[in-house]
């Protein structure tokens, strides 16, 4: 595959507001309709980005894997490789996602063990190693959201790193054999510190938020760069295009970081495609709203969001 050519988004289902409750409330139907509509209104992606549970999992091993794969089933109808995301780090102080907390990866910690994560993520990739309809695993969404140099965590900073090369060891044990990633936010030390464990080197670039302001986020882009050749591996932007409330601020902003990412020739999938419960993906009449403000493409009828073809000409 050609990294630079992927034009996709991430997707989270409209029905619930954490991932366990998408899991546990899996509606394939809704999905079948929200990634049709995300078909329709941007013709030529080719890609998704879509999370998973492991909360859901243990609680119904089988019946996850089921939804897994009509999950799959449906993305393929579609024409969409799918980037399935085994855990997640990324907390919001407005209206939490869940996935993984300090406490599992810790030890010493009431919720740690050693093997807390191992049946899920081998038997997940065990199942499907060499699936045709995947193109990579992210191990993790965004771990070490604190940072790397805060020393207040540089004991956490070590055990998250020995975390994730364990989930990394397991997908390579079962065979997996689409590459690995770790999609981590996109600052110089975040991309050395995981690019061990990355197959590809995966990014979160959200040029015009408030901490990038061009002056500071271009020079950034063109070091990841600078890096991933460096190192011999492709570089991808798994997540992008900050959010706001109004439209039009929300499409200057697209147009402004996917014309710098494909001038870097750096393929992405935007965050995020269609309206969802979820924090940041929805207008405030339908739950809290924290600082990215709204970063859906499609909204809550299904319609178009003002303006948000501008995807299209990129």
């Amino acid at each position: 595959m050609n990294y630079k050519d992927i034009r996709g988004f991430n997707y989270q289902p409209s029905y619930g507001s954490s991932s366990l409750e998408l899991w546990r409330k899996f509606d394939a139907d809704t999905i079948r309709i929200e990634v049709g509509r995300g078909k329709m209104l941007f013709p030529k992606i080719n890609a998704v980005r879509f999370w998973l549970s492991w909360e859901a999992y243990i609680r119904e091993p089988e019946m996850f894997s089921r939804n897994f794969e009509a999950a799959l089933a449906i993305f393929a109808e579609f024409g969409l490789q799918v980037m399935p995301v085994l855990l997640n780090r990324w907390h919001d102080n407005v209206l939490d996602y869940g996935g993984v907390y300090m406490d599992h990866f810790m030890p010493g910690n009431w919720a740690y063990r050693e093997d807390l994560f191992d049946r899920y993520v081998s038997e997940i990739v065990g199942r499907h190693h060499n699936d045709p309809r995947i193109f990579m695993w992210d191990l993790c969404n965004e771990p070490c959201p604190w940072g790397l140099k805060n020393p207040d965590y540089a004991e956490a900073v070590k055990h998250e790193y020995a975390w994730l090369a364990r989930v990394r060891s397991l997908c390579l044990e079962v065979g997996a054999t689409a590459p690995l990633t770790i999609g981590a936010f996109v600052t110089s030390d975040q991309l050395r510190h995981w690019e061990p464990l990355s197959d590809i080197l995966s990014i979160h670039p959200y040029g015009m938020a408030a901490f990038s302001p061009p002056e500071k986020w271009e020079p950034l882009l063109d070091e990841c760069v600078t890096f991933a050749r460096e190192k011999g591996k492709p570089l991808l932007a798994t997540e992008t295009c900050w959010g706001a409330l109004d439209d039009e601020r929300r499409v200057e902003i697209i147009h402004y970081t996917l014309g710098q990412l494909k001038k870097r020739d750096i393929g992405w999938l935007a965050y995020v495609l269609h309206h969802s419960l979820i924090a940041d993906a929805h207008r405030p009449e339908f739950g809290p709203v924290g600082g990215p403000g709204n970063l859906a493409f499609i909204e809550a009828d299904g319609s178009l969001r003002p303006g948000h073809d501008a995807f299209n000409q990129y």
